[in-house]
């Protein structure tokens, strides 16, 4: 008996444990493409959305579809305060979000990205000659978040030591919500607020003694005469670390396995490194999705494939869900480092929202992936062991067990 969609909370942490829950999405896209969805444990709902064209519609509507009350399940009407404090400018509207994106805009550049190259890819011999000698290791845990960490902390200045291990943690723990290991939403917003707390301290001390780091240019930049203050520099470096470390240490960690279940792509991909790097890495980020959903607040009745929807109410996306859209993507069920055109979401759905740490995501997967390709040619990877995160947030790896030949990697 083919079970109903009615019964189906995707609120509800234990869907995305649910090894059929690509093929449930399907049928949500098919049969209720926009549903009334209950908050799983709690009074209240949401409009859920799982096709790729109102994703993108709704993210490039920044004025019906607003932010500023919570980009997740909930809004916080009463307390737009705190929706800042999670997310920084993610959660703020016009006029406040663009002065906001021009700061950092000004400081996360092209330039920046270009003269920072050479840094990335000695960071990614850095991180594989940690594991290379010891001719196995964990490569979800040992490896894939250490390079994004590496990047991100080197970047914002942070000293080296285990301060870069607890900032990892707590990029987990605040966007884990929902996986069985990691954390109850008040330990994830404990997190969100431990990262700031730390970023504003961190503020403070570059104040005293500026350096060339990102968090000493957003101390120093403005936007239209205004300043950040410390505790918005604080929000900002949370941001930077939690968008900066899981997203792109999972797409790292799930990329892996995915070649691992093709081994003849990954053949082909290591003889032909850079004439797949640009299709084969957007393909790891469609088929992997690292951000499962966002969320927007709809501003003004609205309807939506002709389902009306109230002012107040909100409107949650599912990336996950997009990126297998078949009337999109070909056999959009199938891995394919060739796939082209591939107008995936993983990224975010355009508009005045979109992702700034894209192009430094592309260029540390790029290097990345590289160098482990010609660093341990005869990686195998133990799928048998392989444990994934199955957060409501966050799509990511816990456990990956890979063995290879033992090398020593010249620094």
């Amino acid at each position: 008996m083919t079970e109903s969609l009615d019964d189906i909370q995707l609120s509800d942490p234990e869907f995305w444990r649910r090894p059929d829950k690509h093929d449930l999405l399907a049928r949500f896209r098919k049969e209720r493409p926009v549903a009334r969805q209950k908050m799983h444990g709690e009074d209240g709902h949401f409009w859920s959305l799982t096709r790729h064209k109102e994703t993108r519609e709704i993210t490039k509507n920044h004025k019906l579809f607003v932010s500023g009350f919570g980009t997740g399940m909930a809004t916080s009407m009463e307390s737009p305060e705190l929706a800042y404090e999670v997310a920084g400018m993610v959660n703020k509207d016009a006029p406040v979000h663009p002065r906001l994106r021009k700061i950092i805009a000004r400081v996360f550049t092209p330039r920046l990205l270009n003269d920072i190259e050479g840094q990335i890819e000695a960071s990614s011999r850095t991180v594989i000659g940690v594991i290379s000698e010891r001719g196995e290791c964990d490569f979800a845990a040992d490896v894939a978040g250490k390079l994004p960490t590496k990047v991100i902390c080197d970047m914002l200045g942070v000293p080296q030591g285990e301060i870069r291990d607890w900032l990892a943690r707590m990029s987990i723990e605040a966007q884990g919500y929902g996986d069985e290991e990691v954390g109850d939403e008040k330990e994830a917003l404990k997190a969100f607020f431990d990262l700031n707390d730390y970023g504003e301290a961190l503020c403070r001390e570059k104040r005293k003694a500026p350096g060339d780091d990102l968090v000493s240019m957003m101390i120093a930049a403005d936007a239209d005469g205004e300043k950040l203050t410390d505790r918005d520099v604080g929000i900002y470096f949370q941001l930077l670390i939690t968008a900066g470390i899981e997203t792109t240490g999972s797409s790292i960690a799930q990329g892996m396995r995915f070649l691992a279940e093709h081994p003849d792509q990954w053949r082909d991909w290591r003889e032909d490194y850079d004439g797949l790097a640009g299709t084969a890495l957007e393909e790891i980020v469609r088929y992997g999705t690292p951000v499962v959903h966002f969320g927007r607040t709809v501003a003004e009745d609205t309807e939506i494939l002709g389902q009306p929807i109230a002012a107040g109410e909100q409107v949650v996306f599912w990336y996950t869900s997009a990126n297998r859209d078949e009337t999109v993507f070909e056999d959009p069920q199938r891995f394919d480092i060739r796939r082209t055109p591939n107008d995936h979401v993983g990224y975010g759905g355009g508009g005045v929202h979109h992702c700034i740490g894209m192009h430094l995501a592309r260029r540390e997967m790029y290097h990345f992936f590289k160098t482990l390709f010609e660093a341990l040619p005869d990686l195998e990877v133990d799928l048998d062991g392989m444990q994934e995160i199955n957060a409501l947030f966050i799509n990511g790896m816990r456990h990956l067990p890979c063995r290879y030949t033992p090398v020593r990697m010249d620094s």
